[in-house]
């Protein structure tokens, strides 16, 4: 078994104490980057993409639906009117 681990050693008698903590903080260190750079490489792939939006209708066309819908136009000038909008 190595020396640092037993339950009281001569290394530790010696006034060495301050390597076991030194370890025990470079462990936990370690640790903490490893978390740090695991969240990190989930959010670049995962968090970041986005569901992509719908298209956005133009406003214009959507009062022309809606004029379409309320009886204000018949439907041959409805067609006329959304050609020369999507043009």
């Amino acid at each position: 078994m190595h020396p640092f681990y037993g339950a009281v050693s001569e290394f530790f008698a010696e006034g060495y104490w301050w390597v076991g903590l030194l370890s025990m903080v470079l462990y936990l260190l370690f640790w903490a980057v490893v978390i740090v750079f695991a969240v990190k490489l989930f959010k670049k792939y995962f968090a970041d993409r986005e569901i992509p939006p719908k298209i956005k209708e133009d406003s214009a066309l959507t009062i022309l639906r809606e004029r379409y819908a309320r009886g204000e136009i018949d439907a041959e000038e409805f067609k006329q009117k959304k050609s020369d909008l999507l043009e």
